[in-house]
């Protein structure tokens, strides 16, 4: 059973807000909570869809293991981000393994909860698919970004994700995670990776370890949105209101 900040928590999120009362007070009872630290895999590629999960703390690394030893990150998942539940829909086992990157709090909701919900509830079956199309779309831009966009330009949309917007035009913000992890998320080697954040020092942007010193955000997010299909709509992907590349443009 979850306990009151984790339900305040669950009620935040779209995709669970407005439930009716029956189907929240058994996802609240049926569902549970619990820490992981860094290096513990919540599932393994193969183990059954038993589960999905919600990220309130921490992040949580996907990835596939190659054919030739290298492992290929498909997700950095973080607070409020759902993961595991297309795979209770599409074969019942999961196609990767979950890995916490960073000392995570993980909120796992039962499959059965979620099956026998969209049976008794259409809507639930609703946001189900809209969840899933939101992840699509995220793929799709994420293969856009590495055809269109240069190096540092993905590198920077990095950056904006992890900022906090752009209500503060300078800001300091913290890798998450190893700069190996975030290069290999963004498609490039470590030392692109590398290359690609010393480019940006034009922008105003300087690097100490893992913290990141971003002196304009507003620049940096016209440099790198000026190539991105999002800047036709409000960009989702970057946490900002309004995309500065067509800002700019207006």
């Amino acid at each position: 059973m979850l306990d009151q900040q984790a339900i305040f928590f669950m009620k935040s999120i779209p995709f669970f807000s407005g439930l009716p009362a029956a189907d929240e007070e058994r996802l609240y009872q049926l569902s549970s909570i619990h820490d992981y630290t860094k290096g513990d895999h919540v599932f393994l590629r193969g183990d059954k869809a038993q589960s999905f999960y919600i990220v309130m703390g921490g992040w949580v690394k996907l990835y596939r293991d190659t054919h030739e030893g290298d492992e290929a990150v498909l997700g950095l998942m973080t607070r409020t981000d759902i993961f595991g539940d297309m795979a209770i829909f599409n074969g019942e086992i999961h196609p990767f393994s979950a890995q916490v990157v960073e000392n995570a709090k993980i909120i796992s909701i039962p499959a059965d909860i979620l099956k026998s919900s969209t049976y008794s509830n259409p809507e639930i079956m609703t946001r189900i698919m809209q969840s899933f199309a939101q992840q699509m779309n995220r793929l799709q831009l994420e293969n856009e970004h590495l055809s269109v966009m240069s190096a540092p330009q993905r590198v920077g949309c990095l950056l904006l994700q992890l900022s906090g917007g752009t209500e503060r035009q300078s800001q300091t913000i913290r890798l998450p995670y190893e700069k190996s992890l975030a290069a290999s998320r963004l498609g490039m080697k470590p030392e692109t990776f590398s290359r690609a954040l010393g480019q940006l020092k034009d922008l105003g942007i300087k690097v100490n370890g893992d913290m990141v010193e971003v002196k304009n955000i507003h620049a940096l997010a016209q440099f790198v949105c000026s190539d991105c299909s999002a800047c036709d709509q409000d960009c989702k992907f970057s946490g900002m209101h309004q995309c500065e590349g067509n800002r700019s443009k207006a």
